[in-house]
């Protein structure tokens, strides 16, 4: 990537960041993963190579451990670098072959992003889970709703956003 491209992508994940800080107030059990939004879009946009992509999930899952409010920040680091391996390879898959690529990409990305982290959180926190959910059900209950709808926010957000980001990158 070309040096405006990676301080293009630094600015990105940045708004990506203060928004997500933002939504850290609302202190749901789980924050909507907006970092995922912008890593997504960083990686659409300048169609990075694999390397860089896996380091754009590595920035973002960094960022997200920053935030306060996750119950396993560490989680994030893993769950951004799956998600950006994600949205890297189902937009090369997809990006020739439909108008909506950015839409599958960035919910592909955000879904497996987002059970990634509750599968890491199963794992380590499983007593925690049972403590506080009466039930495994209850508490997926309690997080795939949040997965979902931030899945179709991110993937609607950008979609819109690569279109005018494309006709403004075009410009300059």
């Amino acid at each position: 990537m070309k040096s405006r491209d990676i301080v293009l992508v630094a600015v990105l994940l940045a708004a990506g960041t203060v928004l997500q800080y933002c939504l850290s107030w609302l202190n749901t059990p789980i924050i909507p993963d907006v970092i995922t939004a912008f890593y997504c879009l960083s990686i659409i946009l300048f169609w990075p190579k694999v390397n860089e992509a896996l380091g754009i999930g590595i920035i973002g899952g960094a960022l997200s451990m920053m935030i306060p409010g996750s119950i396993l920040p560490p989680a994030n680091l893993v769950s951004g670098i799956v998600g950006a391996c994600c949205c890297f390879y189902c937009y090369e898959l997809v990006r020739d072959k439909s108008n909506l690529a950015p839409l599958v990409s960035t919910t592909s990305a955000t879904l497996v992003s987002g059970v990634t982290f509750v599968v890491i959180v199963t794992v380590v926190m499983f007593g925690t889970i049972r403590a506080t959910y009466s039930t495994f059900a209850g508490f997926v209950l309690a997080f795939l709703p949040l997965i979902v709808i931030t899945a179709l926010l991110n993937a609607v957000i950008i979609q819109a956003l690569t279109i005018v980001m494309g006709k403004v990158r075009a410009q300059i």
